[in-house]
This record gives structure tokens, C-alpha cells and sequence, in this order.
């Protein structure tokens, strides 16, 4: 969770960046190889061990029916949208389709960091239980 937490973290900043550099230069085409290695290498497997052990652990623990564990779900597959969303931003990247600029990156950069906010308080305090 903490890997796939990273690259969510940093892979909108590379955008940042990215939508700085100018396209057909080397320094564009750095940008791609680094977010194509973060998604296939890092962020996939991550993601799909988060899944595996996070429905694992709800299982176990049979905690299902609380509110707290279905909103932090929730949270996780909103995590998970964005993880998409992200990858389609860098297929842009590579197609060199890219619309938005860096501003728009810097902002939905916050959007993991939000999520993973209401995610701790959600473990941390079990509310609703």
C-alpha cells in the first residue's frame, strides 16, 4: 500500500513537469519512460496487492457490515479511479495529446493526498462502529 501510495503521490507531480518540457525533446521523452516504469513496475503491482490483501484482511476480520471499513472501501476504489485516470493521462503524454497544463496537475496532485487523509482517520478512529 505504501509503494502504490508513493507513486500516486508522485506520478501527477512528474505530469507537472512533464507539462513544462517542450514535446520531441529529450527531456519529453524522459518524462515518459520515468511514468511508464513508475505505473508498470511500482504502481500496477501495488495496486493490485492492496487489493488483494486490503479484501484479505476484511475477510479475516469480518468487519464488512461497519460503515467505517464500507466508506474507507470507497475511498480505496476512488484511490483506484484515480490510479486510471493517471494512466490515461500519461498515454496522453506519450501520444503527445496532452491538454491540460501544469496548474490542473498541481491540483488533482492533492486528490490521493486527501483520500489517504480520510483513509487514516477512517483506521485510526473507527468512526460509526
Amino acid at each position: 500500500m505504501t509503494t502504490w501510495m508513493a507513486g500516486l503521490f508522485y506520478l501527477p507531480r512528474l505530469f507537472v513537469y512533464h507539462s513544462d518540457s517542450k514535446t520531441n525533446t529529450n527531456e519529453y521523452k524522459t518524462f515518459i519512460i520515468m511514468e511508464e516504469k513508475l505505473i508498470k513496475y511500482i504502481m500496477n503491482p501495488s495496486l493490485i496487492f492492496t487489493w488483494i490483501f486490503g479484501i484479505s484482511l476484511v475477510i479475516v476480520q469480518e468487519e464488512y457490515n461497519s460503515l467505517w471499513v464500507n466508506l474507507k472501501f470507497l475511498c480505496v476504489l476512488l484511490m483506484s479511479i484515480f490510479h486510471i485516470y493517471c494512466i490515461r493521462i500519461s498515454k496522453k503524454f506519450k501520444d503527445n495529446a496532452n491538454t491540460k497544463n501544469g496548474r490542473h496537475y498541481r491540483i488533482i496532485n492533492e486528490i490521493p493526498t486527501i483520500l489517504f487523509l480520510v483513509i487514516v482517520f477512517l483506521v485510526v478512529f473507527k468512526p460509526f462502529v
